[in-house]
Protein backbone atom coordinates (compact mmCIF):
# COMPACT_ATOMS: atom_id res chain seq x y z
CA UNK A 1 0.00 0.00 0.00
CA UNK A 2 1.64 3.02 -0.94
CA UNK A 3 0.74 5.94 1.08
CA UNK A 4 -0.10 9.42 -0.74
CA UNK A 5 -0.07 12.98 0.52
CA UNK A 6 -3.02 14.88 0.78
CA UNK A 7 -2.78 18.68 0.88
CA UNK A 8 -5.78 20.57 2.34
CA UNK A 9 -6.17 23.70 0.32
CA UNK A 10 -7.96 26.17 2.22
CA UNK A 11 -10.97 28.58 0.45
CA UNK A 12 -10.26 32.03 -0.05
CA UNK A 13 -11.84 34.32 2.49
CA UNK A 14 -15.34 34.82 1.26
CA UNK A 15 -14.90 38.44 -0.03
CA UNK A 16 -17.77 41.38 0.55
CA UNK A 17 -20.25 41.75 -2.38
CA UNK A 18 -19.80 44.86 -1.84
CA UNK A 19 -16.47 45.34 -3.02
CA UNK A 20 -17.57 43.23 -6.10
CA UNK A 21 -20.15 45.55 -7.51
CA UNK A 22 -20.46 48.49 -5.39
CA UNK A 23 -23.71 50.69 -5.03
CA UNK A 24 -24.07 53.25 -7.91
CA UNK A 25 -23.88 57.01 -6.26
CA UNK A 26 -27.22 58.55 -6.82
CA UNK A 27 -27.40 62.17 -7.46
CA UNK A 28 -30.06 64.67 -7.54
CA UNK A 29 -30.21 67.42 -9.78
CA UNK A 30 -33.50 69.59 -10.51
CA UNK A 31 -35.30 70.21 -14.60
CA UNK A 32 -37.72 72.98 -15.28
CA UNK A 33 -40.70 71.26 -17.59
CA UNK A 34 -43.31 73.33 -18.96
CA UNK A 35 -45.36 72.37 -16.02
CA UNK A 36 -43.16 72.04 -13.43
CA UNK A 37 -40.03 71.80 -11.70
CA UNK A 38 -38.28 68.38 -11.06
CA UNK A 39 -36.11 66.84 -8.62
CA UNK A 40 -34.53 63.99 -10.76
CA UNK A 41 -32.21 61.03 -8.58
CA UNK A 42 -30.51 59.38 -10.81
CA UNK A 43 -27.42 57.33 -10.86
CA UNK A 44 -24.21 58.96 -11.60
CA UNK A 45 -23.72 57.10 -14.80
CA UNK A 46 -27.17 57.87 -15.97
CA UNK A 47 -26.10 62.28 -15.76
CA UNK A 48 -22.92 60.97 -17.33
CA UNK A 49 -24.89 59.43 -19.92
CA UNK A 50 -26.81 62.40 -20.58
CA UNK A 51 -24.43 65.36 -20.36
CA UNK A 52 -22.69 62.83 -22.99
CA UNK A 53 -25.89 62.66 -25.42
CA UNK A 54 -25.96 66.63 -25.03
CA UNK A 55 -23.07 67.44 -25.93
CA UNK A 56 -23.54 65.11 -28.88
CA UNK A 57 -26.52 66.69 -29.88
CA UNK A 58 -25.66 70.31 -28.70
CA UNK A 59 -28.76 70.26 -26.68
CA UNK A 60 -29.00 71.41 -23.21
CA UNK A 61 -29.28 68.25 -20.68
CA UNK A 62 -32.89 70.15 -19.26
CA UNK A 63 -34.10 70.20 -23.01
CA UNK A 64 -33.58 66.36 -23.38
CA UNK A 65 -35.53 66.03 -20.27
CA UNK A 66 -38.26 67.74 -21.66
CA UNK A 67 -38.34 65.79 -24.92
CA UNK A 68 -38.30 62.13 -22.56
CA UNK A 69 -41.16 63.80 -20.38
CA UNK A 70 -42.98 64.72 -23.52
CA UNK A 71 -42.79 61.45 -24.89
CA UNK A 72 -42.75 58.61 -21.83
CA UNK A 73 -45.89 56.04 -21.83
CA UNK A 74 -48.27 57.05 -19.48
CA UNK A 75 -47.35 56.12 -16.18
CA UNK A 76 -43.97 55.56 -16.04
CA UNK A 77 -41.61 57.60 -13.89
CA UNK A 78 -39.47 60.21 -15.51
CA UNK A 79 -36.52 58.91 -14.16
CA UNK A 80 -37.16 55.50 -15.55
CA UNK A 81 -38.07 56.96 -18.89
CA UNK A 82 -34.58 58.70 -18.31
CA UNK A 83 -32.86 55.67 -17.66
CA UNK A 84 -34.23 54.09 -20.62
CA UNK A 85 -33.29 56.90 -23.09
CA UNK A 86 -29.98 56.80 -22.08
CA UNK A 87 -29.58 52.79 -22.63
CA UNK A 88 -31.45 52.83 -25.87
CA UNK A 89 -29.51 55.70 -27.23
CA UNK A 90 -26.05 53.49 -26.44
CA UNK A 91 -27.35 50.75 -27.62
CA UNK A 92 -28.43 52.42 -30.70
CA UNK A 93 -25.06 54.08 -30.93
CA UNK A 94 -23.19 50.37 -30.80
CA UNK A 95 -25.14 49.02 -33.57
CA UNK A 96 -24.49 51.03 -36.23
Amino acid sequence: MHSQKVSIVEAPEPRDPRSLMPWPTVVSRTVSLPDRRAKLRLESAVWSGLDEIARKQLRPVQELCKDVDAHRPPGMPLTSAIRTYVLDYFRQTEAR
